[in-house]
């Protein structure tokens, strides 16, 4: 029992690096069709996504099973549930790739309003997070999940730089508006990127601590609020 319950795992952790792989390539490929004004690869790239959709279905099955058959605890429990919620976020890179593959085909059409020099710079960045927080959950490395959310930080400045850039083209050349506009929104799914590799990172912190670092913000405003309910309530009984 134990043996097949090891196996499992082990067969988990497998499909979630490939399911990170895929989601890796086909946001990488969505911008260089993009760079590369390449339309046979967004097209191809745009269909790549529903493999990662299966992958999803297929990795959730093997949650669930083993849940149900082993009823894992502690830092099992909660590998296996930040393996569920991190999945979602894996998912959600292939649609924002495939966000991207239909605007590089849109794109193509005319010519760059500008040099594509931020756009990359700032995907090596969120693919390097990306690839980090999977380390970083696989590991149980909090050291490493606590630099992939600092460097959100550095993904944000890049999209209010490359938003301000844009935004300024548009306003002065009105004919550019709708191109500007569409690379805003590549310029956000690669901000959203940086969202999702920063909550894998998150998860991996749950896994190894149990600390939830998603909401300690609202948990520590609820704290407060409770604490001066408490001293609200102490003060009338006075």
């Amino acid at each position: 029992m134990i043996e097949r319950y090891i196996e499992d795992l082990d067969e988990l952790k497998r499909s979630f690096i490939e399911m990170a792989d895929m989601a890796r390539k086909i946001l990488s490929e969505a911008m260089e069709a993009l760079t590369e004004r390449n339309v046979e690869k967004a097209e191809i790239t745009y269909e790549y996504d529903r493999l990662i959709d299966l992958k999803e279905i297929e990795i959730e099955e093997k949650c669930v099973r083993i849940l149900a058959l082993y009823s894992p605890e502690a830092t099992d429990l909660r590998f296996v549930v930040s393996i569920l919620k991190s999945i979602v976020d894996l998912e959600r890179v292939g649609d924002l790739a495939r966000d991207i593959c239909e605007t590089a085909i849109h794109l193509s059409k005319h010519p760059p309003i500008k040099p594509y020099i931020d756009l990359p710079r700032m995907l090596v960045i969120v693919n390097e997070m990306l690839k980090n927080s999977i380390m970083a959950l696989l590991r149980g490395d909090v050291d490493l999940a606590k630099e992939v959310i600092n460097k959100d930080d550095i993904v944000d400045s890049f999209y209010q730089r490359l938003f301000d850039e844009l935004t300024e083209i548009a306003s002065k050349d009105p004919a550019n508006g709708d191109i500007a506009v569409r690379l805003i929104l590549v310029v956000k799914a690669l901000e959203r990127v940086g969202d999702h590799a920063t909550n894998i990172a998150e998860y991996a912190i749950y896994y190894k601590t149990g600390d939830v670092v998603k909401h300690k913000k609202a948990q520590e405003y609820l704290k407060k609020l409770k604490e001066t309910e408490v001293k609200k309530d102490e003060n009338g009984k006075e």
